[in-house]
Formats: structure tokens, sequence, C-alpha cells
């Protein structure tokens, strides 16, 4: 049985500890702040209205994933599931919404892409194989392989949603690596998604008060609990092992060794640990990766300001509209209980790579510049009758094009300073579900 240090209590880290100690292993988890959860922040207002700082959905696209959930006796009566049937998404363009389901065929039938671009999107399928430039971009690749239209109106808004970030920045070969390995195997990327169609039926939930539930579900789970108001004052390393000196709140420093530490920090603040001088130095270059900023503004409406009621998921806007946000997040259709009984409630996302600098506005300076865009798109009457806003400095780290050059650097450490891990949104994926399935226990 190892004894191992985990620091962050954000899903990963409790993550983590969750399946260490499955395994027969002791783990203590080490929060700075005075709650878990990390980014994950549910908040259910004197309103009603329940918002979301971080993520507002969690794709169940495993069975690794979804046993992970029925486990968690705190969840079981929890769970709430979005009807994927009613959950079209819409494209902005030319001030239109456009409809687009989640189905190849339903592109032959949107006004979203003209004929030229339906026809390079299907003859996708006739591609031959061929190796893929491991330094292309996500832009580069999609264009392509379905040429420029699709790339701007079909790949750009999807990676504004997801990223909040440009695909001409981004490298293909980390951003969607199972593509491009389509791609080099097949040569058709719509050929090889047919051929190899997962099984598994997906699932869109949430629960009841929201997200923040799932890592408070884990962090009752554990043994131990996590340690929160914990500062960190130093890290050494002796003999193998790992000395962590610390300090819970105002009492005593504690000074323990460990077989092993799990680093699951944000990227950007691995160069605050107190590494001895020489990992120090030795950590990757991760204030080289961008982190876009990002506004997360929540708008609560009665619903009979609607003309009519809403249906779907919510709607992105590709940079070639030249507006001043990434979406909206039509909140209260995808799951109950978001919104009080007849009222509605939308999330709007700003800033990320596309325009950092809308960021910088207050509050009522985004309502006042965004709101009556919005408001024109989806005919609702008077102002919101309820707001609040969430900005996050560092938001999603971007892979971007040389991206190899980080996770060279993050092997080096790692063979370097055996039993040290970095573990991440930086290097495993950024969705909820790769925080719940990429762990691989080494120890």
């Amino acid at each position: 049985m190892a004894n191992v240090a985990i620091l962050g209590a954000g899903l990963r880290g409790l993550y983590i500890a969750y399946e260490l100690e499955k395994q027969g292993h002791h783990c203590t988890v080490l929060e700075s702040s005075q709650c878990v959860g990390g980014a994950l922040v549910s908040t259910r207002h004197h309103s009603g209205f329940l918002t979301e700082d971080g993520a507002h959905t969690l794709l169940i696209n495993s069975a690794k994933v979804e046993n992970l959930i029925q486990e968690l006796d705190a969840l079981k009566n929890e769970i709430v599931q979005a009807d994927s049937k009613k959950l079209n998404r819409f494209i902005l363009r030319n001030n239109l919404l456009n409809p687009l389901k989640p189905k190849p065929l339903a592109l032959l039938k949107t006004p979203l892409l003209s004929v030229k671009a339906k026809y390079q999107f299907f003859s996708e399928i006739l591609r031959k194989k061929q190796a893929v430039d491991s330094n292309l971009s996500l832009y580069d690749f999609f264009t392509k392989h379905f040429g420029n239209e699709c790339s701007d109106y079909l790949l750009d808004p999807f990676i504004a949603g997801t990223y909040a970030g440009d695909p001409k920045k981004l490298s293909a070969k980390h951003t969607f690596p199972n593509l491009v390995k389509a791609s080099e195997s097949n040569g058709s990327i719509i050929r090889s998604l047919i051929s190899n169609k997962n099984k598994f039926k997906n699932k869109i939930i949430s629960f009841k008060e929201g997200l923040a539930q799932l890592p408070i579900a884990l962090s009752q789970s554990l043994k131990q609990k996590p340690m929160t108001m914990t500062r960190i004052l130093q890290i050494t390393q002796e003999n193998q092992r790992w000395n962590i000196q610390f300090q819970i709140g105002d009492n005593k420093t504690q000074d323990t060794s460990y077989d092993a530490v799990y680093s699951t920090i944000p990227g950007h603040k691995n160069h605050t640990l107190p590494l001895f001088e020489s990992a120090k130095n030795d950590l990757p270059d991760f204030r080289s990766i961008e982190h876009p900023p990002v506004t997360v503004l929540s708008l609560g409406f009665h619903s009979d300001q609607f003309k009519k009621p809403l249906s779907g998921f919510g709607y992105l806007v590709p940079s070639k509209e030249k507006q001043d946000y990434l979406g909206v997040l039509y909140t209260s259709s995808i799951f109950e209980n978001r919104a009080p009984k007849n009222q509605t409630l939308l999330t709007v996302f700003i800033g990320g790579s596309r325009n950092p600098d809308m960021t910088s506005l207050s509050q009522s300076e985004l309502i006042a510049s965004l709101y009556p865009k919005i408001q024109k798109c989806l005919h609702i009457q008077g102002p919101p009758v309820f707001s609040y806003s969430r900005y996050w400095e560092h938001s999603i780290p971007q892979y971007s094009i040389n991206y190899d050059k980080i996770i060279e650097q993050i092997h080096y450490f790692e063979n370097k300073y055996p039993n040290f891990y970095l573990s991440g949104n930086y290097r495993h994926g950024i969705a909820l579900g790769d925080c719940l399935s990429d762990f691989q226990n080494p120890i």
C-alpha cells in the first residue's frame, strides 16, 4: 500500500484519490481553498435560478464513467438527464439561427451551408488515407477534409463553444487525436466513424443542484476527507520519496513523507509549487500555454417574454459573424429545475481567444453591449429579470500548434523525478469525462 499526496481537490484530484483508495492506497488530498470542486461551482440563488460558473453538462460516453456515477451513493437520486431528441443545436449565420442536428444526413437539409459546402462534406467519404503533418492546425486539417465553409460554420463555432479557442491556432493532433488517427488509418473521417460506431449510447446529464454535486459526492466517498485551506510550504525529495511540509489554516506545520505525489492543480499554477530548485527549473513551461479569459453571464427571464418557449441546447456564433460573444446556452431547456416555474434561464459565454478584451467589461456593461443582439436573435421582449456573471482569468488550456514540446517537457520531468506526476486538462483532455476516465495508476 502506497502513501500518496494529491495536490488539488478539483474533479481530477478527487477522482484519482477515489481510484487509488479502491486499490488499497492511502491518499491525502491537499486543497488551498475552503471547498472542493475547483472550477465546478453551482449556485442556487435566492431568486430560484441555478447557475453554473464552469461546465454545464457532463457527457456520459463510456461504461466506465457511467459506472462511476452509479457507484456514488450521494448521486443515486440526483441525476437529471437531458432529452437528446429535443436538444437541437443552432448556428448563427446572417442573423438567423440555423438548426443543426447531430446526424450527418441532417446537413443535406440545413440552410446553414451552401450546396457546394454540402457536396464537399459528403464527398469526404471518398478521401484516401495519407499522413497528417504533426504541426497541422485543426482548421487546416478540417478544411483538407471538408472545405473552408464547413470549417467556418461547423468547426469554428464548435471550438468556440468547447475550448473558447481559435481552430487556426490549435493543433489537430492534440485537440482531436482520434480524428487524426482516423484520417491516417482510413483516409475518410466519415468512413472511419461509420465503421467504428460506438455501441454505447451517449447521455448528457447533470444533477438536481448542479454539477458541483459530483466532486462533493466523490469527496464524501473518500476514507480520508480532503484537507482544505491548506498551504504547501515545501516539497523535497529524499531516497525516492517525497516530503511535503504544509499548514492547514492557522494550525501547526505538518511534515509528511509520501511514496508518490500527483499535482492536479491548474497548469498555469504549477510554477507556484514550492519545489526544490532543480525540480522547479525542470517543470514544463506551463505559463507558455494560452489560457484565454472567459466570462460566463447568466440571464433570467419570465417565460412569457419569449414569443414561443425555447427548445434546444443553445446556439453558437462563428467568428465570421463578427459578434462579441461565443454562444448562448438554453440552460433551463436542457435540464429541469434551473429556473423557477414559468421562468427561463440563458447562459452567455464571452471572451476566449476571439474576444479576450470583452471580459474586462463589468456585468452591466456586458448586458448593455450584448443583450440587444441576443434579444434580437431570440425575440425576447423586455430586459432580463435576473443576472449573474463569473469571470475566469485563466479558462481552458489551448493545445496549440507545436504542443509536442509541452508533452515532451512533462515526460522529461516525470522520468527525472519518479513518482511525481503532473495530471491536468493540459495533457489528458479538457472535458469533464476526461477527468473521470484518463487515470492510469503507475504506482
